[in-house]
């Protein structure tokens, strides 16, 4: 199948804490997620060691156990934190004295002056290793129970002290679902699996979810007896989503038109994408001003070149393109006009990802009649497969702070979404959609809702 149809066929039908420093060893060029606290050598990456410690005040109440397990799960989801005996095998550690701080558990009563209790709270305090106490965090008890929205936002506020990076709990996926005998639509859901809802809203096919760079709107294509389309969608307007470009299927204006197009890649400002266009029998990638709609050739190619990605910095553009006989991904330095070879090899590769800090690619591999996640570092060559297994799993995305990856994997028999550690380790499905939808093309928010 030629690549442009694969492409688009596929899926149609400060409060201040101790200075922490951990590494792997590793001869790859060091992955740095802020300037001070954390260094992460190679492709593996560094979590925080956790005792969680109950006081008498919480280990009486009834609910303990269970509020125990939910923060449990949220310090190992956020991609942050191993917790001693945690009840998922990915981000258990031993325990003991050798761990990197304590979060001390109790409930503590709020009265006011004439001592009403006016509020009980669930204080999560943390301290070193030796148990000094650093600084509490509180969780407001309505009718003897928290939201775990705000037990979520309590950690990522914990998790941008340790790391300099706002954590990623609660945050949004988009991705297409399809339903049986219904239309594919793109829709959106939180890091849990919870808030499942639409964005697209029209009777067309819905593909290819990207967010813009301030993760306030979204471009995605659509497909339909008419041609393909790019579509715009500012979630913070109630106005109708608007076409950035069509196809035309009239043969009379071919030179003049494109044939197909597809959305891809945003630059930082949020203003200029780099789409894939078809002009004349040739499929290449332009940058596309949504403003002034102007549309600017990139490579030149007659091979089909697409599934375009930029790196956080706007200078390097990776893509997919058969010039080499079948898919592979190269690099082309914008502003130059010759492209670089990543990926060899008798597999084809496609899907490939930037990392948030521009250190790493994350991309499919097909090979043995299945694909699998590769990491790999461009600088260095080094490569690594995260997934293994007799079926597929394909098009990953990062999280914004570069320590989880969601992607597609059809263990189930159906494509379905999954998360996992960017060491390949914490493999969890990520939705609870009905075991006959199928789902794709996930891309992560860059900031949390």
């Amino acid at each position: 199948m030629p690549l442009i149809m694969n492409f688009l066929a596929a899926r149609y039908l400060r409060f201040f804490l101790p200075v922490f420093f951990i590494f792997f060893s590793s001869d790859a060029r060091a992955q740095t997620y802020s300037s001070e606290e954390i260094v992460i050598s190679g492709l593996g990456f560094a979590r925080f060691s956790v005792a969680l410690i109950s006081e008498k005040s919480f280990s009486e109440q009834s609910a303990a156990s269970r509020w125990l397990r939910i923060i449990d799960r949220n310090l190992c989801w956020s991609g942050v934190f191993l917790v001693t005996n945690s009840r998922y095998k990915s981000c258990r550690t031993a325990g003991g004295d050798d761990v990197d701080m304590k979060i001390i558990l109790e409930l503590k009563r709020n009265n006011s002056n004439s001592g009403t209790l006016i509020s009980k709270q669930l204080m999560l305090t943390v301290a070193d290793n030796n148990g000094v106490e650093l600084f509490p965090l509180a969780l407001t008890l309505r009718k003897g129970r928290f939201r775990e929205s705000n037990l979520m936002k309590l950690i990522n506020d914990l998790s941008a002290q340790l790391t300099g990076r706002e954590g990623v709990l609660g945050s949004t996926i988009a991705f297409t679902l399809k339903q049986p005998k219904r239309r594919k639509i793109i829709a959106r859901v939180n890091t849990h699996g919870k808030k499942l809802a639409a964005i697209s809203r029209n009777p067309n096919i819905s593909l290819l979810p990207k967010w813009n760079p301030q993760g306030d709107a979204i471009v995605y294509t659509t497909l339909s007896r008419r041609g393909t389309s790019i579509i715009y969608d500012d979630l913070n307007l109630k106005n109708h989503p608007v076409v950035l470009l069509n196809s035309n299927n009239s043969g009379a204006l071919v030179s003049n038109n494109f044939l197909s197009v597809s959305g891809g890649a945003w630059f930082s400002s949020g203003q200029k994408l780099i789409v894939t266009l078809s002009r004349k029998g040739n499929t290449d990638l332009y940058t596309f001003d949504r403003r002034k709609r102007k549309e600017t050739r990139l490579t030149t190619h007659k091979a089909i070149d697409t599934v375009p990605d930029l790196s956080p910095d706007n200078q390097q553009l990776i893509f997919v393109s058969d010039r080499k006989g079948h898919e592979q991904i190269f690099i082309l330095q914008l502003g130059t006009k010759i492209p670089f070879q990543l990926t060899f090899g008798r597999g084809s590769s496609s899907d490939p990802v930037w990392s948030p800090d521009g250190t790493l690619i994350a991309y499919s591999k097909y090979r043995y009649g299945y694909s699998q996640i590769h990491l790999m570092d461009p600088f260095t060559g080094e490569d690594h497969s995260l997934t293994r297994g007799r079926y597929n799993s394909e098009q990953p995305s990062w999280s914004p702070d570069g320590r989880q990856i969601v992607y597609v994997s059809s263990s189930t028999g159906k494509d379905k979404l999954y998360v996992m550690f960017v060491d390949g380790s914490g493999r969890r499905r990520l939705t609870r959609t009905p075991k006959d939808f199928e789902e794709g093309s996930p891309n992560w928010t860059p900031r949390r809702f």
